[in-house]
């Protein structure tokens, strides 16, 4: 029983569950629970001590079959070059739509009880906040009250008063603590052991590809007209460095900490076992299947003018200024020297609108977690 906030109704929890057919999105507390997921929505009520059970449709969904595109491993070899191109009219910006239509149909309804708990709690923080000062002002006037001699002997109901209005404000602080905590959407994520092996080795693979000296987030780009710009890259972009780590986003409270992608120019990326969150902001968040997410590990080369990373390779050389057999262009005085450096390249995209490209110095580590990501993947189709 609550006794300021009688509004407050507790979360029960949500379980993930991965079967052959897809993701199945479970909540509830006791011997009944709602699940939504691939064959649409039911309740299921258990009896305890009994092994009974009854499941009930609520939505008459049919099943529905997902596709698979193992992920593409590309080959690139046209240098691109990288120059400060943010004015040029021809740029195309590369970042992903706004992140409330990114969210995958089949988790729609985990992402908003998520939602849900991150108003919740926005409104409890508010609600603490005004809380501990209405406490702290109480507080203070009785202390000053309970050390004094003349006012709490000379007007005692008064100081039982204060006394009271103290210890009520501490009780609703406390109280309203209590219902942030219960407010937090425990996310339970079950999984058979293989996939948890599958999800190690692509975290294993990410700390390794995380060490890259240099990390880049593509944030636009245009192609080159060779001829005119005298040069033999196909494409010039503009990035950001970047980091890459292990940690645990705020959206989910889950004991698992994940790869975290830093985004440039626009949500961060979590990988998490079963899907990937997009995360922009405490309300702005998406969560995306891996399924629905088209991912694509190659190698590319660059014309490096702005130092070579000591954990890439240089295939070749260029010249600021050239003619189409490579040669430089002896037209122009300055011209200068150029390596061609070889790189990792990731992208994700989906049909929803992710769409965001990093670029890693370590060549080797990005093909590595390429095929973690496959393989985990395949695994998630297959159902575990």
């Amino acid at each position: 029983m609550w006794r300021f906030r009688k509004s407050f109704s507790p979360l029960p929890g949500v379980r993930l569950t991965l079967s052959p057919s897809g993701i199945s999105t479970s909540v509830g507390a006791g011997p009944f629970r709602i699940t939504s997921g691939p064959q649409g929505q039911y309740i299921t009520a258990t009896v305890p001590g009994t092994g009974l059970s009854f499941r009930q449709s609520l939505s008459g969904a049919q099943a529905r079959g997902g596709t698979f595109s193992p992920p593409l491993h590309a080959q690139q070899y046209l240098p691109v070059a990288v120059q400060p191109i943010v004015m040029d009219p021809r740029v195309e910006q590369i970042e992903s739509a706004g992140s409330a239509v990114l969210t995958s149909p089949g988790i729609a309804e985990f992402r908003k009880l998520l939602d849900r708990a991150r108003t919740e709690q926005a409104q409890i923080a508010k609600e603490i906040a005004v809380a501990k000062s209405t406490e702290g002002v109480a507080t203070r006037k009785h202390l000053s009250w309970k050390n004094g001699w003349l006012f709490r002997r000379l007007m005692k109901s008064r100081f039982a008063a204060l006394e009271a209005a103290a210890e009520e404000s501490t009780a609703r602080r406390v109280e309203l603590e209590e219902q942030e905590e219960l407010a937090k959407l425990g996310t339970q994520i079950e999984i058979p052991d293989s996939l948890k092996a599958s999800f190690s080795r692509l975290t294993d693979s990410f700390a390794q590809l995380s060490r890259s000296q240099k990390i880049w987030d593509t944030v636009s780009h245009r192609v080159i007209n060779q001829f005119a710009e005298r040069t033999l890259a196909a494409r010039a972009v503009e990035r950001k460095q970047v980091q890459f780590r292990l940690g645990r986003c705020t959206v989910i409270q889950s004991d698992w900490q994940v790869p975290h992608l830093e985004n440039a120019n626009g949500g961060d990326i979590y990988l998490f076992p079963l899907f990937v969150v997009y995360f922009a902001g405490e309300h702005s968040f998406a969560l995306l299947e891996y399924k629905d997410v088209h991912f694509i590990s190659s190698i590319t080369r660059f014309q490096e003018e702005e130092g070579v990373p000591t954990d890439s390779q240089v295939v070749g050389k260029t010249w600021a200024r050239t003619n189409k057999d490579g040669s430089p262009d002896r037209r122009f005085k300055e011209n200068y020297e150029i390596p061609i450096t070889e790189y990792g390249k990731l992208v994700l995209s989906s049909s929803t609108g992710l769409n965001e490209e990093y670029v890693l110095s370590s060549a080797a580590s990005c093909q590595a977690f390429g095929k973690e990501w496959n393989a985990l993947v395949q695994g998630i189709a297959r159902g575990g």
